[in-house]
This record gives structure tokens, C-alpha cells and sequence, in this order.
């Protein structure tokens, strides 16, 4: 374990002493043995684990390289004797490098050597000690200023390092570089200094895709149908019976190995942590006598599964189809704790207690209030009532006794809590049903809320008479959250793996079809709703024939969605009204007996853009992956090159799960010549945006508590492997990526014809063709100039389809939208 500042501290006074009484000549082993090793790892607060000596790196050998969760100090040792003496009277902290490497020769060659060996390791900070001297730069920059023209932090001597010692710890202590302040103190925090992007530019950003009155019109039509009315209580059974597909089919579509699907909930908890018993929820088994007999040892049964995989419909499903005979005898009583708890005002729990009320008298015709109800409930306390000081009332004052029976009926019912749980209890004794509590979307809520709906399910079933189930996400019951009130829990739980997103699109644009052709009537519904059914009716015509004739589309749906079917839909949904797509033309083919299949390029244009007349990167679902943070242009090929990295399953991965720890990423980053700080950002905003995830899926934060290891999401496999491939995708990004290259950036304009559009993507190409130079000699799994080639062959399919709809226009293209042309030319059968 480091040791803390003051230890440090304490021990550097005696290295100093030490040394002092021990003035010798010690060649580079020595020095590094008995001042070097001890002043990291007794005054730095450097472990041994953390330390490694004589790294080699083609055919390079280093004395010392630091690590914390990635490589972040180089140290090149020198003999003792090679010392140097600062000018008197001008000795300060800090040296410009370039002076030093001009007045101390053997130094130059020291700090020349450290700073090609950080270079070439990807390591920002280097370091040049003979035991009583160490000198500290910034090595590998990628801030557009050279490395040798910056500034040194200079500690001439012990003396120096006791005088300066928070100065020198600040620095270079193991805790320091852990967040990288070296460079701060060199550099005064110096923001980079990226080029503008092009969405800078516009006057109107992202703006808002205007929709004509037929679009306006299948956009409300299709909220209706396809979300609106399946909410309905009198369509829930029906809805639920049409629509609801089995989970846990694995996807026949996403581009990571079913491997790593059939592992989706696996790893998610810390190695040694409590780690409950995951048992797929399958149909015929969730019902079992075994489950609702009891609660398992008087705790909740957590229902697992991510966000939109279903847990909300599997529930209602198991209670309204699936299993009706069973819950004829079980008084279920669900809570929905996502959209219903809005409305909470004074408190979680007394919204729980106060719904169940509503509930039993609603649903169930029991009235916790009612008179007699409330004397069954209490007939043991009644009854002892009467044999207490007011018993002999009922004799001689029937009035007082009555009046007092109430005022002490009324106190038991001022508790809330134990009135519901009492009521409860007597309604299993009397009418011989079993109590189930659903707690539903409880991870639509904070973390917190989360946390205090978990508490109170674990009352409710410790002392209630109810099997008690909860909802959840499955970070939420990762261990990974310290002190969390699920840290040291070891329930059962039933994981919902999501079903076949095919599955789930096709019934449920059936569903719709039903509605729209008149097959379910729904008398609530406007005229001019009705009216827009035809056409909404004719789209959902076209996107099933589409989903089986083009299976880019569920392949793209299936991959974006990730699991999620709640995305899934919205996607879809997305696509009809949208304003970037010309449902009109569609639908008047369609109505002339023109088959018409929805091609991938028409359908992203919705996903991408959504209502946004521009890309906008913190709207979309779909990520830029060419964005920079640093002065770097090989920067804009991180993301891809993890994401690339993580899909191949490369060494160090997990076999079973996917994951490959992060070492072994920072590793292979560093070597590729990127500095923990950009690993850093394209990590998080690789885990930000669902690209990736990680084990526990916990914050990145300090090093001791950093994720173990990454996987690859379908989402991120997806943008490498399709995305980056097609101009609709380029095109869309474009106005969101700084360029570098100011020739370049005077090219790149706002355009609206497709043909411009087309050009300006080829540019793009060209520009990322020209940042990929320095990482085309390296060996990378993502493969730049392979992803270039198969652009420059969309281009060209799309410019042949432009010909094609000029050709059969007898027009120009010239003034031709992106929509209209590839909506007009890249559709009809």
C-alpha cells in the first residue's frame, strides 16, 4: 500500500541524511539501488507493483517506467557523478528545457533519450535523476508545442526536494500522476486549442427539420397507434397476447459473437463481491409453486434486466396471459414506479402505502377502511379492548364504550404502515390468497429512489404476508456501488434477456396494422386520426415487405438498439413522419401497386438526424467517432481503434464474457502513440455514449477504483464495422469533427445538393486519409484505409443512383436535396 505525504515526507529527511553521511562515487546501479529506488518508493509513495525496471520496447530498454492504470513516468537513471550545478543566484523551479540541453551536454543527451523513449511508448511525463538531482518534463505532447521547447521542473538537491517537498510531491508522487498534475504545473492547465468545427459556422444549429402537413399528420397518427393506444386498459390483454415475444433468443443479427450475448449480465459485479444466484427468467418457471410459495428467506425477488428489454411487459404479460389461473387465486397488486411516481410528493413510501389502498379497493373490491373490514382486521385487539378499563362500559354506558372503541380503532389506523400490512396479512387468513407485489420501473428513477424502493421491498417482505418482486436495472445491484444498501445482499434474482429484436418489431407493427385496417376498432379515436390511418396503414405495409426483403434494416435496428426494444421501437416509429424521409412519394407508390423497399440510406437519415435539420451529437443515438479533444489529428481514430479493439476480442480477454481488462487496452493505446489523458477521454466517451461498457459499469474515478476490464456494445460494433462505411453516416458528421488542415477547413462548407454533399464527403476521406499517415505503418485491428475504400465505393454507388433518378426525371441533379434524390432513387423494388 503507498504510504501517505507525512510518511513520505519523513522518509525522504532520512534519505537525505543518509546520503549525507555517505558521500561516494556510485556508478548507475548503484545509484539507482540505493537512492533512485528508495526516494520513489519510500518519499514518492510508489509501490513495487506500480514500478518496473528495464521495460523493452523494440529493442529500447528503460530504467524506470510508473504506472498507475496505465504507463504515465519514464525515469532514465544516471550515475551519481553526473551531476550539474545551477548558475548562483539564478536558481528557481522551473528551466526552460532548451537552456538546459544547451549549457549541460551529458544532460541533453539524458533528456533527449527519456523524451523519444516516452514518444515512443505513448508516456506524457519523463524524468532524469542520479539520486540527489531529478529533473521532470513533459515529454510527448500533443498540444502543437515541441517537447524540447517547454518548461523543466528542476530539484538541484536534497536540500531542494525537503524545501520544495509539496512542490516535488504535487508533481511526481504516485498520487499526482495519477491525475496528471505535472503537466498543470508545467503548463498552467493550458485548455487545447482545437479548430472551429463546421456546426460553429451555421447560423442556425442544430436547427429543426420542418415537416409537411402529410408528415405532421403520419407523425400523430403513428404516436397513436403505435404507442398511444396499447397503453389502453381495455387493449392490455389483447396488446399483450399479439405483441409479446419469449426473452432470451439470441440475436441473429448483432455483430458481437453470441457468446458474449448469452453472457449479457455476466462480470457485471466485482471479482469477490456479493454476487446474487441469475436465473433466466423463462416462461413456465417464473410461476412455479416453489416462487410464490415464499420469498426466499423473507426478501425481495429481484427481477433483472437493462433498460427496454421488457421486465414491464414480461410482468404484465405473466399476470394478464400467461399465467391467469394462477393469479385467480394471488391478489397482485402492481406499482409502477417510473411514470405513475411522478406524481410523488411527500415521500416514496407513503406513495407505495397510499397506491396499494387504491388498488386493493379498485382492482380488488377490498376497502381497508371499511367499517366491518377494519373490525376483522383488529378482532384480536377488540376483543382484548373489551376486557380492558372501558369493558364494563358497554353495560352501563353503551354511548361512552361505542365512542371510545372508535377513538381506539381510529389510533391503530393512524399508522398507515402496520394498518396496510395487518390488512393484508388478514386477507391471506380470511380469504385464503396469496399477496404478490410487482415493484415496476424503479430504474426509470435515481439511483437514490432506487435505493429506497429496494429498502422498502426488503420490509414489506421480511414482515408483510406478500412475495414481494422488484425491477431492476442490473448496475443497480452491482456491488460495485460501495455502501450501497445492495452491497453485501445475496438474493435470487431472475435475469430478462431481451428477446429477438425482429420479433418484437414485426408483431408490433402487425399489432398496428390491426388498428389501422379496421381489424380493432377503437371507438375514442378522432376523425381525422382515422382519416391518417390509410396512409400509416400503407407505410407499416411497406416496412414489413421491407424487413424482409432488405436485412440491412434489422440489422441496423438490431445493433442501435442494443437490447433495448424501447429504443428499437422508437426507432421505427422514428422513421415514419420523419421529416428527413418523403413518406408521400412512398406511399403514393405503393398505392399505384409499386412494391417500394425502404433502403438502409433512407432509413439512417431518421435515426441520425432525428428532428434536428443538422446532426446533433447530443441528441442522436448514433456517436461521432472522428471527434477530437486534443491538438492531435491522429486523435480521431481512438475511438475507432478501442472500439475495433474490443470487437476482435483481443488478448487479454475474458472468453466467456468479452472483457478485456483496461490495462491491456491503455497498453496497446500507449503503444500506438496516444497519452493517458486522450485514452482517457475516449474511454469515457466511448462508455458515455454505449460504444462500450465495463465491468461493474461504475464511474471511471481514481485509479483504485477504476473499471477492471471493457466490452464492446453492439452499438459500438456497429459504427465501426457499418457506420463509418456509408456516406449518409460522413456526410452527417462532418459539420461536428474539427479538421486540422486549414486548406481542408476552407473546403468544407454547408451544402445542400447531393452531388456537393457527395463531394464534400471525398474531401473529409481525403483529410482523414492524410491523420491516419502516422498509424498506417502500426498494426491495428481497426483499419483505416479499408473503411476509406468501402466510402469510396458508397460515394460511388450513390452517385450512380443520382444518374439513374436524372436519367428517369429527364432533370439535373444539381439543385437536389439529400432526401429527395436517395428517397427518389435508392428505394422502389
Amino acid at each position: 500500500m503507498a504510504a501517505d505525504y507525512e510518511t513520505c515526507l519523513e522518509e525522504l529527511h532520512k534519505l537525505a541524511k543518509w546520503y549525507a553521511s555517505r558521500v561516494a562515487q556510485r556508478n548507475e546501479a548503484t545509484t539507482r539501488l540505493h537512492l533512485i529506488d528508495r526516494l520513489l518508493l519510500e518519499c514518492l509513495g510508489w509501490t513495487r507493483d506500480d514500478v518496473s525496471a528495464e521495460d523493452r520496447q523494440e529493442g529500447e530498454y528503460t530504467d524506470y517506467t510508473c504506472s498507475t492504470a496505465r504507463r504515465v513516468l519514464i525515469i532514465e537513471a544516471k550515475r551519481e557523478g553526473e551531476y550539474f550545478e545551477l548558475p548562483a543566484g539564478k536558481q528557481r523551479p522551473q528551466y526552460k528545457i532548451n537552456g538546459l540541453r544547451r549549457d549541460y551536454p551529458a544532460l541533453k543527451k539524458a533528456l533527449d533519450q527519456v523524451m523519444a523513449y516516452c514518444q515512443h511508448r505513448g508516456v506524457p511525463y519523463g524524468a532524469v535523476s542520479n539520486g540527489s538531482q531529478i529533473i521532470a518534463v513533459i515529454a510527448a505532447r500533443n498540444d502543437g508545442i515541441a517537447p524540447q521547447h517547454g518548461t523543466a521542473l528542476v530539484f538541484p538537491s536534497f536540500d531542494a526536494m525537503l524545501v520544495r517537498f509539496p512542490e516535488l510531491w504535487k508533481a511526481l508522487s504516485k498520487p499526482a500522476m495519477q491525475d496528471e498534475k505535472l503537466g498543470a504545473i508545467l503548463t498552467g492547465s493550458r485548455a487545447p486549442h482545437l479548430p472551429p468545427k463546421l456546426s460553429a459556422s451555421l447560423s442556425v444549429y442544430p436547427g429543426y427539420k420542418d415537416r409537411n402537413v402529410f408528415q405532421t399528420d403520419l407523425q400523430i397518427v403513428t404516436e397513436i397507434v403505435m404507442e398511444g393506444i396499447t397503453r389502453s386498459p381495455e387493449l392490455e390483454a389483447l396488446f399483450l397476447k399479439d405483441c409479446y415475444c419469449s426473452s432470451g433468443a439470441l440475436s441473429q443479427h448483432s455483430l458481437i459473437s453470441k457468446r458474449i450475448l448469452a453472457a449479457r449480465y455476466a462480470a457485471l459485479f466485482d471479482p469477490g463481491g456479493a454476487v446474487p444466484a441469475l436465473v433466466a427468467a423463462h416462461k413456465g418457471r417464473f410461476v412455479t409453486g416453489e416462487v410464490l410459495a415464499k420469498a426466499y428467506s423473507r426478501r425481495p425477488i429481484l427481477i433483472i434486466g437493462d433498460v427496454g428489454v421488457g421486465k414491464t411487459t414480461f410482468t404484465r404479460h405473466l399476470i394478464t396471459v400467461e399465467a391467469p389461473d394462477v393469479f385467480k387465486n394471488i391478489i397482485a397488486l402492481y406499482l409502477d414506479l417510473g411514470s405513475q411516481a411522478t406524481m410523488i410528493s411527500d415521500g416514496l413510501k407513503n406513495w407505495v402505502l397510499s397506491e396499494l389502498s387504491r388498488q386493493l379497493l379498485e382492482e380488488h373490491a377490498v376497502d381497508v377502511h371499511e367499517a366491518p373490514f377494519v373490525r376483522g382486521v383488529y378482532h384480536r385487539e377488540l376483543e382484548r379492548f373489551k376486557r380492558g378499563i372501558y369493558g364494563d362500559l358497554r353495560a352501563t354506558d353503551k354511548t361512552q364504550y361505542d365512542a371510545e372503541e372508535r377513538r381506539y380503532l381510529t389510533s391503530l389506523l393512524e399508522n398507515t404502515d402496520e394498518h396496510l400490512r395487518r390488512s393484508l396479512e388478514h386477507l391471506q387468513k380470511e380469504r385464503r390468497k396469496q399477496v404478490v407485489i410487482f415493484l415496476d420501473n424503479i430504474d426509470q428513477r435515481s439511483y437514490d429512489t432506487q435505493e429506497a424502493a429496494f429498502l422498502i421491498a426488503q420490509e414489506m417482505a421480511s414482515h408483510w404476508s406478500a412475495t414481494v418482486f422488484l425491477a431492476l436495472r442490473p448496475e443497480t445491484v452491482s456491488p460495485t456501488r460501495r455502501g450501497g444498501v445492495l452491497s453485501a445482499y445475496h438474493p435470487k434474482a431472475f435475469t430478462i434477456p431481451p428477446p429477438r429484436t425482429e420479433h418484437v418489431i414485426e408483431r408490433r407493427v402487425r399489432f398496428a396494422r390491426k388498428l389501422t385496417s379496421g381489424d380493432i376498432v377503437v371507438d375514442s379515436l378522432g376523425g381525422r386520426a382515422v382519416e391518417s390511418f390509410g396512409k400509416l396503414d400503407t407505410m407499416l405495409d411497406v416496412f414489413l415487405y421491407s424487413l424482409a426483403k432488405n436485412p440491412e434494416l434489422i440489422e441496423c435496428i438490431d445493433n442501435i438498439a442494443a437490447g433495448n426494444m424501447r429504443r428499437a421501437l422508437d426507432l421505427v416509429r422514428g422513421y415514419f413522419g420523419s421529416g428527413h424521409v418523403d413518406t408521400q412519394k412512398i406511399v403514393e407508390r405503393r398505392d399505384k401497386d409499386q412494391r417500394y423497399i425502404i433502403r438502409l440510406h433512407d432509413f439512417l437519415r431518421a435515426v441520425i438526424y432525428g428532428d434536428a435539420a443538422y446532426y446533433d451529437p447530443g441528441a442522436s443515438c448514433v456517436t461521432n467517432l472522428f471527434d477530437v479533444a486534443s491538438e492531435d489529428p491522429k486523435e480521431h481514430f481512438l475511438v475507432p481503434l478501442i472500439v475495433a479493439m474490443l470487437h476482435s476480442n483481443a488478448t487479454g480477454a475474458c472468453q466467456d464474457t468479452g472483457f478485456v481488462e483496461a490495462k491491456r487496452v491503455y497498453e496497446e493505446m500507449q503503444g500506438l502513440q496516444f497519452l493517458p489523458r486522450q485514452i482517457d477521454w475516449a474511454l469515457t466517451r466511448s462508455r458515455d455514449k454505449a460504444l462500450i461498457e465495463q465491468t461493474g459499469r461504475a464511474e471511471l474515478a481514481r485509479e483504485e477504483e477504476r473499471p477492471y476490464s471493457y466490452r464492446v456494445t453492439t452499438l459500438g460494433a456497429y459504427h465501426v464495422a457499418r457506420l463509418a462505411t456509408l456516406v449518409t453516416y460522413v456526410d452527417a458528421v462532418i459539420v461536428d469533427t474539427p479538421l486540422f488542415d486549414d486548406a481542408t477547413r476552407a473546403q468544407i462548407r454547408d451544402v445542400r445538393s447531393l452531388a456537393d454533399r457527395l463531394d464534400r464527403c471525398d474531401i473529409f476521406r481525403k483529410y482523414l486519409d492524410e491523420a491516419w499517415a502516422p498509424l498506417s505503418k502500426q498494426r491495428t485491428v481497426f483499419d483505416w484505409h479499408r473503411v476509406s475504400e468501402a466510402l469510396v465505393d458508397d460515394i460511388a454507388h450513390v452517385r450512380s443512383l443520382i444518374g439513374e433518378a436524372t436519367h428517369a426525371d429527364g432533370a439535373q441533379d444539381g439543385g437536389t436535396s439529400f432526401e429527395d434524390a436517395l428517397g427518389e432513387a435508392d428505394s422502389p423494388d
